[in-house]
């Protein structure tokens, strides 16, 4: 989402649940299940479309109590680890929910924009990535923005 659209939202009450990058990866999910196949050269300009807006949104993602970043194991032995972001206030109300089912604790809204994403990377060796809409569009990027 916007930053605009976030800021109208914490102001005016007003539902902003646009996400470009959102809409970028449901026409990719699409294609590609028409397609069976990821690596197919149709794709290639809706990856170059993720690629370019993900810079330009913000995004949301939940931190426990002590404001720590919530964070999915990537096995049960491992300290690595990705963390949940979600494209807007819609994805974020319905993935936060069942998130929160996991953990006891009171988890609270953060935004959190790529530059953010970039120095979570470059500070914990254990950070692999992040999944966007994790209950609906389960879309994994990599600690540089990658997939």
């Amino acid at each position: 989402m916007k930053l605009k659209d976030y800021q109208d939202y914490q102001e005016k009450n007003i539902k902003a649940s646009k996400s470009q990058l959102k809409e970028y990866i449901q026409i990719y999910a699409d294609m590609a299940k028409k397609l069976k196949n990821e690596d197919a050269v149709e794709l290639d300009a809706v990856k170059k479309n993720i690629r370019d807006t993900y810079p330009d949104e913000i995004y949301f993602t939940l931190t426990d109590e002590k404001g720590d970043f919530v964070k999915l194991t990537i096995t049960e032995s491992s300290k690595e680890y990705i963390i949940p972001i979600f494209t807007d206030m819609r994805e974020y109300a319905l993935g936060s929910a069942k998130i929160s089912k996991l953990f006891l604790d009171k988890l609270d809204l953060e935004m959190i924009t790529p530059d953010d994403i970039s120095q979570l990377a470059e500070n914990d060796e254990y950070f692999q990535g992040f999944v966007i809409n994790p209950h609906s569009q389960n879309f994994n990027m990599d600690r540089n923005g990658e997939f």
